[in-house]
Parts: structure tokens; C-alpha cells; sequence
């Protein structure tokens, strides 16, 4: 395994906007096929339709061109900002694999956040949530060896069996029009394991905001209270059936970016703190037309989901890098300089550019933005 260089920054994260020096970019080149279970439509539950009842889906193969090629843009503009890029490896081919109690089909490291909390100078693997993705962190292990050899942290959460009894169906039960698919599973709480993703977390210095909306994902939150308990601690909020980075975003301590389709009525949840917070609105949604037979699986939202560059630049994102498009000119008003991409197709890849990076490296620390 090859050694990265000696001038390797140690691995420090406390916040979602600290001067930022150190992240990953992910791939989605080789992805060409989704495959769809229990997992997978438990997830999605909310946006997938009838069209994913099958097995699997096939991806457009010029989609996942172009949305490599805004990738790689990517990491070009973030190293314009004296950011260091590293990429995970890349997935060799989309091979079959098998546990005792699964099947699936590897993946490549899309959205890297979405599997690894970064929290403070410490790597956590969480525990999985989609069976798909059960192996993808090993793309990214040539990374973390650095960051562990250069003196970090690295923590794997307990690795679920992921069997039809493992999962919490009763979230899904509740969805209007769709429950009704999911109204014959019911299983016992003794049967529940543990499964949450990293991008159920925010960061605030020494306080993690964590999205919890099942049983699995408090089986997680119990574990990471534990592991964490004298440097971090846990708020629990219930917004989503999954990851809150496209719910809103901090953008500096006082202020917040939020998605007014999902956000404009939970705001009372958000822990007393953030409360006090200004609040900025996404101003409209994405109306971009996606292919016929596109399944899109992120909000028309999605543009919440931006990445601080630091307490004043920001790195937003549409279909075509517009310098002129709305949210530009929120931001703009508050005081800050946004910074525009382009990203296709982001509501097909399930991610913006917050989910597209895992940052690993900021100049922040352990302040506490809670108290006073």
C-alpha cells in the first residue's frame, strides 16, 4: 500500500466551516448499476416508485460521464482555493459479492461523507445502512492509513448482520400512500441492529447534531454518545428519514442555510442553541428536466446542500455553474462569496456538493457555539 506524502496535514475536524485544507472527492466512474432490496427501498422510501420494485436499475452511461467530468471540475476549483484533493480508488469493476445474510453488488465511493464522520482528529466508519455500500470504505483505507500513520484516530462501528429482522420498517409505515407496502413487517425490538451513516451528523465544535428517526439509527446514536462522551456531545433531533445535510447546512456560527420544502415547519426541533441562528432560505427549487426513466433520489432541494470553504467563501452548485442563479444572490446579501460548480445531475447521485466531499482537514477546534 502506497505511503502519502510526508507533508500530510493531521486529520482535524470540528466544524462544518473551518478554513478548510484537507478533503476527498469522490468518484462515480464504473457505476452503472444500482441494485435495489430491502435496504436500498427502506431508504428511498419516500422518493423511489414502482419502476424500482425490481432487482436493480441500470444508469445512463453519459450521466455518469458527465457527473465524473464535474467531479474532477471539482477537485480543480477546490486546489484553485488551496485545498489538498485526494480521491478515493478507484472501483475496479461493479463485481457481485455475498455475506451469510446478503447479496449485493460493490460501489464506487460517490459520496463519501455519507459512510465516514470525520470527528475531530478521529476517522469513524459508521455502521451501514444500505447493504450495497457495505464494502465501499475499503476505496478510501489507502487514505486513512495516512491520516492514521500521521497520528489519527480510526474507529469502525459495530458492522450490522443486516437481515430482514435487523431493520425498523415503522418509519416507512407512516408515509402517506406508500406505507402501505411496508404494513406486513413487523419485527421485534430484540431483533433491531445497529445502522446509521455519517451524514445523519453535523458538527458544531464540540456538538454533533444527529438525525434520528428509527430504531436502528438510536441504536447508533447510543453508540456514538458512548464512544464519544468526554469530547463531543450528541443532540438527537428527528427531521428526515435519513441524512440531514439536505435539511440545512451551517454556514458560520449564527447563521443557517435551509431547505424550505422539508425544513420551513422543524425548525422548534433544532436544539435551543441553533434556535437563535439567522436563517437562511433556499430560494427555489431545482427544475431541472432529467432524462425519461431517471429515478431521482434527492429533494428538488438539494441545492441546501453546500460546502464552506470557510467562514465567508462558500461552494454552491446547479446543473450548469450559473454565477447568476438564486441562491448566488442570497448568500451575496448576508455577506458571503459563494463559489459556483457545476454538478449534474446531483438528485440522481443523491448528492450536492456537502455529500460529493468528506473533509479531513480544518483550521477549527472543540469551541463550544451551544453555551451562552
Amino acid at each position: 500500500m502506497n505511503r502519502l506524502p510526508d507533508d500530510l496535514q493531521k486529520l482535524n475536524v470540528y466544524t462544518e466551516w473551518g478554513k478548510l485544507k484537507e478533503i476527498i472527492v469522490g468518484h462515480c466512474i464504473d457505476t452503472d448499476r444500482v441494485s435495489v432490496d430491502t435496504s436500498f427501498r427502506l431508504f428511498y422510501h419516500q422518493q423511489i416508485k414502482d419502476v424500482l420494485l425490481k432487482n436493480s436499475y441500470e444508469l445512463q452511461k453519459k450521466m455518469v460521464q458527465e457527473r465524473q467530468e464535474d467531479l474532477d471540475a471539482l477537485q480543480k476549483t477546490l486546489e484553485s482555493l488551496d485545498v489538498r484533493v485526494r480521491r478515493p480508488k478507484r472501483l475496479e469493476a461493479v463485481t457481485p459479492f455475498a455475506t451469510p445474510h446478503f447479496q449485493g453488488h460493490l460501489t464506487s465511493v460517490q459520496n463519501p461523507r455519507d459512510q465516514i464522520l470525520i470527528a475531530g482528529d478521529e476517522i469513524i466508519e459508521s455502521s451501514c445502512v444500505n447493504r450495497s455500500r457495505y464494502f465501499e470504505t475499503d476505496l478510501l483505507k489507502e487514505i486513512f492509513y495516512g491520516y492514521f500513520r500521521a497520528g489519527a484516530r480510526w474507529t469502525c462501528a459495530p458492522r450490522p448482520m443486516m437481515r430482514e429482522e435487523s431493520f425498523d420498517y415503522s418509519q416507512a409505515q407512516k408515509v402517506p400512500g406508500k406505507g402501505e407496502s411496508w404494513k406486513d413487517r413487523q419485527n421485534q425490538d430484540s431483533s433491531f441492529e445497529m445502522m446509521f451513516d455519517a451524514a445523519q451528523c453535523l458538527k458544531f465544535g464540540k456538538d454533533i447534531v444527529m438525525n434520528v428517526a428509527n430504531a436502528n439509527h438510536a441504536l447508533g446514536a447510543d453508540w456514538l454518545e458512548r464512544h464519544l462522551q468526554d469530547r463531543f456531545r450528541v443532540h438527537r433531533v428527528t427531521l428526515t428519514d435519513h441524512h440531514i445535510d439536505g435539511m440545512f447546512m451551517p454556514l458560520r456560527p449564527g447563521v443557517l442555510l435551509i431547505n424550505p420544502l422539508t425544513m420551513h415547519d422543524k425548525l422548534d426541533r433544532l436544539p435551543e442553541a441553533l434556535k437563535k441562528w439567522d436563517v437562511l432560505t433556499v430560494p427555489e427549487a431545482d427544475k431541472t428536466r432529467y432524462p425519461e426513466g431517471s429515478v431521482l433520489l434527492a429533494s428538488s432541494n438539494i441545492s441546501v446542500n453546500v460546502l464552506p470553504v470557510d467562514g465567508n467563501k462558500v461552494i454552491v452548485f446547479d446543473q450548469h455553474g450559473s454565477e447568476h442563479h438564486a441562491l448566488m444572490k442570497t448568500l451575496e446579501r448576508k455577506g458571503f462569496t459563494p463559489v459556483p460548480v457545476r454538478l449534474r445531475h446531483s438528485r440522481v447521485f443523491d448528492g450536492g456538493v456537502h455529500c460529493a466531499t468528506l473533509d479531513t482537514v480544518r483550521e477549527d477546534a472543540p469551541e463550544d457555539y451551544f453555551s451562552g
